[in-house]
């Protein structure tokens, strides 16, 4: 299939002496991430919420001359990812690629059949949407600024976003994450031209169907039970490193990853709006864009 998405991990030894920034990086998908890419010999600086997970890690990986380091952070608070970027430049003076993997399930029951009049007045949680989104939103916008520190003409720089199936396909339930991931493909869609044609870097998404994970715990049976193709974290992380060995081409990418395999959509959707919108619709909303491709004239002034 044209769209499917090989994972080249014969070189991944390219990643030497790369710098990769990345958040959620404890535990689950992040940590493999770190594993993979500190064995391919990048120097990894990784933040997250949990501190115990997060040593432990870099402790696995003392007695290399990469060892990881770890920063604590809460990814919500825009300082907290300052600090993290601040230490990884201060440490190796530049910073090649920036992963923002960190993300929580669903929280709290926003739509709970039984909330009444009276419960309905006290407000739920937006933990999920200021940890996914919001906090891919500062990430995103303070690594574009630094992967531009120190760099040499044609050094390659990427930033890879963590969205989910739930990005774009019906999820049940799982309404302030569904919302949260759609925002990240939406941060993708707006950001991908102006990143590539104006900054030079990389910007794509994956977006994985069921992980076994601690944040599934609750369902993977179900799934398991069904014979579903379920991902480990070790097959999300082969296919984020994939990302950043993939070369000037992969950019503006959504790739799905299930059982570990991948498949490219977002080229898929674009090529067949004709069909699934109309030609003449179609044609003017490719018209619109030439209009805004720059991404100048929105602001109010």
């Amino acid at each position: 299939m044209a769209n499917k998405v090989e994972v080249e991990e014969s070189r991944f030894g390219e990643l030497k002496d790369k710098v990769v920034v990345l958040t959620g990086g404890a535990n689950g998908i992040g940590a493999s991430t770190v594993q993979y890419l500190t064995n391919a010999g990048a120097f990894v600086v990784f933040g997250d919420y949990d501190e115990a997970a997060g040593k432990a890690l870099v402790d696995a990986f003392a007695s290399v001359s990469n060892a990881p380091v770890f920063v604590r952070m809460d990814v919500s608070k825009y300082s907290d990812n300052i600090v993290l970027f601040k230490t990884a430049l201060e440490r190796y003076s530049h910073i090649d690629h920036a992963v923002a993997n960190a993300g929580i399930l669903e929280r709290g029951a926003w739509f709970d059949p039984s909330l009444t009049l009276e419960s309905v007045e006290i407000p739920d949680t937006d933990q999920v949407v200021q940890i996914n989104l919001l906090g891919t939103l500062y990430f995103t916008r303070i690594a574009l600024v630094y992967l531009r520190e120190n760099r040499v003409p044609g050094d390659d720089r990427s930033i890879t976003l963590i969205s989910s199936a739930a990005g774009f396909r019906d999820s049940p339930g799982l309404f302030t994450y569904q919302c949260s991931k759609h925002g990240i493909l939406g941060l993708l869609r707006t950001a991908r031209l102006l990143f590539h044609d104006r900054e030079n870097v990389r910007i794509n998404a994956l977006c994985p169907g069921i992980v076994d994970s601690q944040m599934t715990t609750s369902i993977i049976d179900s799934f398991r039970a069904t014979g579903q193709a379920i991902n480990t974290p070790a097959h999300v992380a082969r296919h984020i490193v994939n990302l950043q060995i993939a070369g000037p081409d992969m950019w503006g990418k959504g790739i799905y990853v299930e059982g570990g395999r991948g498949w490219e959509f977002l080229s898929g959707i674009d090529a067949t709006m004709g069909t699934w919108l109309g030609d003449e619709p179609t044609e003017r909303l490719r018209v619109h864009l030439q209009h805004v491709k720059h991404g100048a004239g929105w602001q109010i002034k």
